[in-house]
Order: structure tokens, then C-alpha cells, then sequence
């Protein structure tokens, strides 16, 4: 096979340099979005769902790698750029405050949580969590609220709403928080 012929076989548009360069920021991208993904899968599989972000990473990169010699193919690899950064960070933000949530909560699990306010016991079933403080108050000081952790007397917050006779306990604080939903139990009177 001479010169001739290899060059009648062989496509007549070069690789696009700036689609390589691409590939390359969305294969990075594509690695974050996948090490974000994992760290709730730690803790539950109920995020398994994250995985959509990377293999959409992974969809992008063989779409530009197929179509590498088109013209102008740079400018796609650009919108998959923008397009994945949002998408892409969207579900690493995602999973990423899940799995810090999901940390703060795992040290509760297997223990006892209590309530005791004004003479009614209320307990944990060591699921109920929620990150909505949406309807929820304070409730007053004035009144005898006593927590305790396996038997140990703590210091949170203790929330109530109007709507329901289940007390919240925030653990944390920081952003939306994460509150523990204990609900009235049967016995009443003190527990310590």
C-alpha cells in the first residue's frame, strides 16, 4: 500500500485539538461527579440514583470521542463543558450534603434518643429524620424539657409544631439542620 491509497482511505479532517482538550476537562469533571457520588452510598443506597450524573459525564465524553474529526466539534464539547457544570455540580452538591447529613445522623443510630417535656415521654424510632424546619418553633423554656442520648442528659434544641404532637431535636444547626422526629410514647413520667 503506497502513500496514495493511505490517504484516499483515511478521513481528510484532522482531530480537533480543542475537543481533546474538552474531553479532558469533562473526563475531570466526569471523576468528581463519581467520588461525589460514592460518599452516600456509604451510608444507604437510597442515592444510587446519583449514578445518572456521572454515566451522563461518561455519555458526553463518547459522544465528543465519536465525533472527533467532525467540523466545528469544539463547539459542542464547549456547551457539554457549561451543561455538565451545572448538571454535573448540581448532583455532587446534592450528594455531597447528603453524605455530611447522613454522617451527623449515623452517630444516633443504635441509640437510645429521649424527650421528656412537661411529664410526657417521647422517643426515637432511630429513622425519622427530617431537614425542613418549615412549621416548626421552639418550644419555650419556661417549660421542663430535659434530652437524653443513651441515658445521658444533652443540649439541643427542641422544636415543636402546631400541626403534631412529634417533637424535634436539632442536632445541627448549620444550613437547613437535621432534626430528629421523636413521637409521644405510651409511658409517661420520668425516665431517668
Amino acid at each position: 500500500m503506497d502513500k496514495d491509497e493511505v490517504t484516499d482511505i483515511m478521513p481528510k479532517r484532522r482531530v480537533s485539538i480543542p475537543a481533546i482538550v474538552e474531553i479532558l476537562i469533562l473526563l475531570l469533571g466526569t471523576v468528581m461527579s463519581m467520588s461525589s457520588t460514592i460518599k452516600p452510598l456509604r451510608y444507604t443506597a437510597k442515592y444510587v440514583w446519583c449514578f445518572v450524573f456521572p454515566i451522563l459525564g461518561v455519555g458526553l465524553i463518547m459522544f465528543l470521542i465519536l465525533t472527533i474529526r467532525k467540523k466545528l466539534i469544539w463547539l459542542f464539547g464547549l456547551f457539554f463543558i457549561i451543561f455538565y457544570l451545572f448538571v454535573g455540580g448540581y448532583g455532587a452538591f446534592v450528594c455531597e450534603l447528603n453524605a455530611s447529613r447522613l454522617k451527623r445522623v449515623q452517630f444516633y443510630e443504635g441509640k437510645e434518643v429521649m424527650a421528656l417535656i412537661d411529664g410526657v415521654t417521647y422517643s426515637w424510632d432511630g429513622e425519622s429524620v427530617t431537614y425542613d424546619y418549615e412549621g416548626l418553633e421552639y418550644i419555650d423554656p419556661a417549660k421542663d424539657v430535659k434530652v437524653l442520648v443513651n441515658g445521658e442528659e444533652k443540649r439541643y434544641g427542641v422544636l415543636g409544631s402546631a400541626d403534631s404532637l412529634d417533637i424535634y431535636i436539632e442536632i445541627y444547626g448549620g444550613g437547613t439542620g437535621i432534626f430528629l422526629k421523636l413521637a409521644p410514647s405510651e409511658q409517661f413520667g420520668d425516665f431517668i
